[in-house]
């Protein structure tokens, strides 16, 4: 999982609100290329289980699911804000390039050590480079002084809004390009999930299994032990009491193995649970918008306030059970970069 997370990142809740008519109008009138639906399907088997390939109308099965899933990482990925320049100038100017940055000698060591970037400007002509740019943010209340009426009081709780941990990744010439990487690699984080998902329910069943070999191992050694001499020293009711409790744990685990199919209809057992997933994107990645107001301090300042602020959009990409971090497509300049 952390070789896809490596490259993601972005995106929203609020597309898929009432868009479920909408999506279903794209896909029949083809959003997406019959090759790319169907090379979308392939991954999705090659990365889950390809033994889904056994059922025959494999990729009519996993049609709506994956194209469901195609049509919000476009969606999600496209609604991402369009790029911020990033550089010494528009820290000076640009209110939300300042709020991410404590100072231009940040930005430069941020981008600077990022392998990827370097190894894209080494490897390219381009002296500009669209890249996503990822950040933690968290809320810290600090003792901070302000002005009222020309007095100023000091021990004034804040709350300072503060941006961390940041990563530049998926650099490309263009910011179409930039794009496009985000929802493929979305789209794998997907399918890594699903594959987690069919992993878990194997597991399950071998665990199920086991249990019942021991069950049983268990009955037959019991039964053994009330036989013989052993009838001198355990009475048989103890023995009936005992074998009876074995037999509901043994009779429990046999409701549960026949919840799962039998070995050949696995394959359309396993597509099933891929198509759970596939079809309910929006419950593994999410983008939510909040607006913030800070001051060039990195002070929240009430709506309300009469005091200088600058409203911030930030687009919080939540990835279920994994991160939660800002997204921003951005441009770095090649002559920015520090030199080795």
């Amino acid at each position: 999982m952390n070789t896809w997370l490596k490259h993601i990142y972005h995106t929203l809740r609020n597309l898929l609100g009432g868009h479920g008519q909408r999506m279903d109008k794209r896909m029949a009138s083809g959003k997406f290329s019959r090759k790319t639906v169907l090379e979308a399907i392939e991954s999705v088997v090659d990365g889950t289980e390809p033994k889904m390939r056994y059922e025959s109308s494999y990729k009519k099965l996993l049609e709506k699911s994956v194209t469901t899933s195609l049509l919000y990482i476009n969606d999600l990925v496209n609604n991402i804000p369009g790029s911020i320049d990033i550089n010494r100038k528009n820290f000076a100017s640009d209110p939300q390039v300042h709020a991410y940055f404590s100072s231009t000698n940040e930005i430069k060591d941020i981008f600077s050590i990022s392998d990827e970037l370097k190894s894209f400007f080494d490897t390219t002509e381009h002296n500009q480079a669209y890249a996503l740019l990822c950040m933690n943010h968290d809320d810290k209340t600090v003792l901070g002084m302000e002005l009222h009426n020309d007095v100023l009081i000091r021990d004034v709780m804040q709350t300072a809004v503060n941006f961390s941990e940041h990563k530049v990744m998926s650099p490309t010439a263009t910011e179409d390009e930039t794009r496009d990487g985000i929802k493929k690699c979305i789209f794998d984080g997907l399918i890594t999930h699903a594959l987690k998902k069919l992993i878990d329910v194997k597991s399950e069943y071998r665990e199920l299994q086991v249990q019942q070999c021991s069950l049983q191992s268990r009955l037959r050694s019991r039964k053994a032990k009330g036989g013989g001499l052993n009838q001198l020293l355990i009475s048989a009711d103890d023995v009936d009491s005992e074998c009876e409790g074995i037999l509901e744990q043994i009779a429990e685990t046999e409701g549960e193995l026949k919840k799962m199919p039998p070995q050949w209809e696995l394959p359309n057992y396993y597509i099933e649970q891929v198509n759970n997933i596939l079809e309910h994107p929006e419950e593994f990645i999410r983008l939510e918008q909040v607006f913030v107001n800070i001051n060039n301090m990195g002070i929240k300042v009430s709506d309300e306030s009469s005091k200088d602020g600058n409203c911030i959009r930030l687009d919080e990409l939540t990835i279920e059970n994994v991160l939660k971090r800002v997204v921003v497509i951005v441009s770095y300049p090649r002559n920015e970069m520090q030199s080795d």
